[in-house]
């Protein structure tokens, strides 16, 4: 019988290495994406995505998910990607928050001279963030396990979204912004073909979230999004508005669909991030019909610029 266990226990290891393998190598792949995506998409919205003639706004990002493969997703998608990518369209690279050092391997915290303030990302990945300071400090020891755990992480298999699959594992330290003794609010300005049609203010992040979204001429919209409170009274309009148009209209240049993420900091703003795949498609919208009007602005480039 101990024989019988071992080699059923064998097997069973076998077994669970071949789906993990049979997984890693079929993940990317839209007849092995679609269908799981597609189910996904009928549990958050109560119907199926139509792939054929989209015309939703979440539709079309299920759409990029299970068939768009450019490069360019993966190049917005990396942070360390993305910082090359803002640097090369704004010809500088004072527009982003400052690059504290980048760790590749654990052994890589070592040799970084970190301030007693700064923020931890993962490149790879999206919702890893560590915020580190005087009052909430981490010891190097556990700083590199952090950073040895992050980078074993494969995000874009998790959440079946493609465009992380060939970014490569890093953790980024970068300065910690604030205004006024407090995070930064975001203004991420929904892009479609390189015009801003939308943008969304996200305050108080890390205490009280809220968020309320505009329309280009700063109008204040009836829209929330999944269960994130909506402000009771429209957040003041940031004063380098037009500039931050100016400025998401021309990282947007020539893509289809693009979300811009700027940290808002009173008297200059700073590129944050480049979103390809807002809220992993599963953000709706309340009303519901703005899920339409989204996506009415939204021009899918047709299949076989999407296969890349």
């Amino acid at each position: 019988m101990t024989g019988d266990r071992r080699a059923a226990s064998r097997n069973a290891s076998l077994l669970k290495r071949l789906r993990f393998w049979l997984r890693g190598a079929l993940w990317h792949r839209s007849w092995f994406m679609a269908p799981i995506l597609a189910w996904t998409y009928r549990c958050n919205f109560g119907h199926w995505p139509n792939p054929f003639a989209p015309t939703r706004f979440n539709e079309k990002l299920f759409v990029r998910m299970a068939f768009d493969r450019r490069p360019l997703l993966t190049r917005l998608a990396g942070k360390m990607e993305a910082r090359a990518f803002v640097a090369e369209r704004l010809g500088r690279d004072d527009q982003q928050a400052a690059l504290l050092g980048v760790a590749y391997a654990p052994g890589d915290v070592a040799a970084l001279a970190l301030p007693a303030r700064y923020i931890v990302k993962a490149s790879h990945a999206s919702g890893l963030v560590r915020i580190v300071t005087e009052r909430d400090p981490i010891a190097p020891a556990n700083l590199a396990a952090l950073v040895e755990s992050w980078l074993a992480q494969d995000y874009g298999r998790y959440t079946l979204e493609w465009c992380y699959r060939r970014v490569r594992p890093a953790v980024v330290f970068e300065a910690l912004l604030d205004r006024d003794g407090a995070p930064p609010s975001d203004v991420k300005l929904f892009c479609f073909d390189g015009r801003v049609a939308y943008f969304q203010i996200d305050s108080a992040r890390f205490t009280g979230h809220t968020q309320s979204i505009f329309d280009r001429d700063g109008h204040w919209l009836d829209i929330q999004v999944k269960d994130y409170p909506r402000d009771a009274v429209p957040p003041e309009l940031p004063a380098l508005l037009p500039e931050m148009i100016d400025a998401a209209e021309r990282l947007s240049a020539g893509i289809d669909f693009v979300r811009v993420d700027l940290y808002d900091l009173g008297d200059r703003f700073l590129v944050g991030e480049l979103t390809t795949t807002p809220q992993g498609g599963s953000g709706y919208f309340k009303p519901a019909r703005w899920d339409m009007v989204f996506g009415a602005r939204w021009t899918l480039p047709g299949w076989r610029v999407l296969r890349g």
